[in-house]
């Protein structure tokens, strides 16, 4: 095992939490995907996130609490947020909000925008990690800007082999897509990044009216994460709504099929289910991706439920 992955136990969670007080990064999982942590109100962690990522400097990172006293002390919590914080709170939901005006979230690290996006993770590692740093924690995906999310310990390491401090294992994230982000700083409350939780679940229990935001292509001022075209792509090109693969695809299968002879090959849900398809994504468009074959091709994935979000992934994925 490399030496800075740890299987996660309260000697990894202390070890965390020493190298995080001193600006150092820590790949933690959440139950979207894992995410690498730094202190955001200091400047030099923020900047290494972003320096390890090769992010965009226009593109904000998500700021991750562990209750909502200390989501209200950085950011302003309008009526209808706190419905949605009440209801899908610790969960895959993040929530643009005006941003407080204090050292608590240091401007980088929301690339100086008045807004910020918050989350309560229903990690309990995570959770545990933020209460015994005592302040709230950026966390973006823990892969390169653009590249495929990780969903487990060993992806993290892939991408940034010993770039990261300190790499805790848990296991597999629950979902295996990143939260969906809700933005209450404009008139009409807009999805900006699909996730788990969709614009109808939302409506049935808050009664309250979201859409999905259409204007997010060549966005150069994002105020959250998920919004540049270009995003969650492998190296290896990608094709959507392929039936048949060709000689030399990588296929990425969906659904039972009475007869499979391609190779190579990965069924996302052999049984249909989409949210087992979900999970299994990213996982298998990174093996794919290290095959290095001429093209990787996708077959047709409803575009119903979480399948909206999966199609989303894998459209962005193939710009």
């Amino acid at each position: 095992m490399k030496k800075n992955i740890l299987k996660e136990s309260q000697s990894a969670i202390d070890k965390a939490v020493a190298l995080l007080k001193s600006r150092k990064l820590v790949s933690i999982k959440t139950e979207t995907v894992y995410g690498v942590a730094c202190d955001p109100s200091n400047i030099y962690s923020i900047k290494k996130v972003y320096q390890l990522k090769k992010r965009p400097l226009y593109n904000p990172l998500i700021i991750h609490v562990s209750s909502m006293k200390m989501a209200e002390e950085i950011a302003v919590f309008s009526n209808d947020a706190k419905n949605l914080a009440k209801n899908f709170w610790p969960g895959p939901m993040t929530l643009i909000l005006p941003k407080r005006q204090n050292e608590k979230i240091h401007d980088f690290a929301v690339s100086g925008l008045n807004t910020i996006a918050i989350r309560i993770p229903k990690s309990k590692i995570f959770q545990e990690i933020i209460n015994q740093f005592k302040r709230p924690l950026a966390a973006p995906s823990a892969n390169e800007s653009g590249y495929i999310s990780a969903t487990d310990a060993q992806h993290v390491i892939d991408s940034f082999g010993n770039q990261v401090e300190l790499v805790i294992d848990s296991g597999r994230s629950a979902l295996g897509l990143e939260s969906t982000i809700v933005d209450l700083t404009t008139n009409s409350y807009l999805i900006r990044r699909l996730g788990v939780i969709d614009e109808r679940e939302i409506l049935k229990v808050t009664k309250i009216k979201v859409r999905i935001s259409k204007n997010q292509k060549n966005n150069l001022k994002p105020n959250s994460p998920g919004q540049l075209e270009k995003h969650y792509a492998p190296k290896t090109p990608l094709q959507m709504n392929v039936k048949k693969p060709q000689k030399d695809d990588a296929f990425l299968d969906f659904g039972k099929k009475t007869l499979m002879t391609h190779s190579p090959y990965l069924n996302l849900s052999k049984n249909s289910n989409l949210n087992e398809a979900a999970y299994n994504l990213f996982d298998y468009l990174r093996k794919l991706d290290k095959l290095r074959k001429k093209r990787i091709a996708v077959a047709p994935i409803p575009n119903q439920g979480i399948g909206k979000t999966i199609n989303e992934r894998l459209c962005r994925a193939s710009v």
